[in-house]
């Protein structure tokens, strides 16, 4: 669902690209308005092209569950950090893509507490930044009243995204789109990083192809966003994010990424209606075959790791 929350920020985005040029006003400010709607509309594309090519987090969680990998929650990021991601737009943004993907990571393997803080988190983040109304609380109280019953946690999960997607169409915010899906990108390849890792050989068990395949598929977004935010203002968060992603490709040169593939399904969650079908359905077919060895997962773990470390600081 969070490609669709993006679309619909990065379509807010590209209206006011359309609103300024109709802006009437002296020729030389309406020249640079343009400049400037067409540069936002350049970016907002590019982020709309690589908001397509990633799984939701629910569907990057759901290869793990695939994959039967047992849940772990030292790998999220602490709820209870929300606090320090209050101070810029930036980092709320960023946070709350990290956040979204540990409640969805939760949510699949039926963790309703740590859900429920988590989802409190993602509460406090859209309220800083100003792109929620009173949906999400009444997702809280949901969740909050439904905490034994399996099915109705994913229900109001999916409620919750459609929800979010309503809002959002009013919304004319790119920059926030760009940044949460940073945040959600880096999260769900650093939990996948990781979670595989725990496993012995696992890339020599077919039943980990996937995964491996998932992780390796990510080389062309990676050079989409590289792009993207080389594009965007280079203060100092950006510069820093910038070289941290430029060596995080340095560890994929080895990955050799082909067409996509319909030889393996996807898990599309909004087709689940019981708790128990999760691991049974497989719906989407959106995965790339790829060439990647233990090696340069270890290198794109290690590099993941340190740029997700930038990210979630206190």
């Amino acid at each position: 669902m969070i490609k669709k929350f993006l679309f619909l920020l990065i379509a807010g985005g590209l209206l006011t690209a359309c609103k300024e040029n109709n802006t009437g006003g002296e020729v030389k400010k309406a020249d640079s308005t343009q400049n400037v709607s067409q540069d936002t509309t350049k970016i907002g594309n590019e982020v709309a092209k690589v908001a397509s090519e990633l799984p939701s987090p629910v569907d990057f969680i759901a290869h793990i569950n695939q994959a039967k990998l047992e849940y772990n929650a030292k790998y999220l990021n602490n709820a209870e950090n929300v606090e320090a991601y209050l101070s810029t737009s930036q980092r709320s943004a960023i946070n709350l893509g990290v956040y979204l993907v540990d409640l969805g990571y939760n949510s699949l393997y039926m963790k309703a507490q740590e859900g429920l803080k988590y989802l409190k988190s993602v509460k406090k983040l859209t309220d800083q930044l100003n792109i929620l109304d009173e949906q999400t609380k009444e997702m809280v109280l949901k969740f909050e009243k439904n905490l034994e019953n399996r099915d109705s946690l994913l229900s109001i999960a999916r409620e919750g995204y459609f929800s979010i997607d309503e809002y959002l169409r009013k919304n004319e915010r790119t920059d926030v789109a760009t940044y949460v899906l940073i945040g959600a990108w880096v999260e769900g390849l650093y939990l996948g990083t990781s979670l595989l890792k725990e496993i012995p050989n696992y890339d020599k068990d077919e039943k980990y192809k996937l995964a491996l395949w998932r992780i390796g598929g990510q080389k062309t977004s990676l050079e989409n966003l590289i792009n993207i935010v080389g594009k965007m203002e280079q203060n100092e968060e950006n510069k820093q994010l910038l070289t941290k992603l430029k060596d995080l490709y340095k560890a994929y040169e080895s990955v050799k990424v082909e067409n996509a593939s319909n030889d393996i399904d996807v898990l599309d969650i909004a087709e689940v209606q019981n708790a128990d079908e999760i691991s049974d359905k497989v719906l989407v077919k959106t995965t790339k075959k790829v060439e990647i060895n233990k090696a340069a997962v270890e290198q794109i773990h290690t590099k993941v790791s340190d740029l997700r470390s930038f990210l979630v600081r206190k």
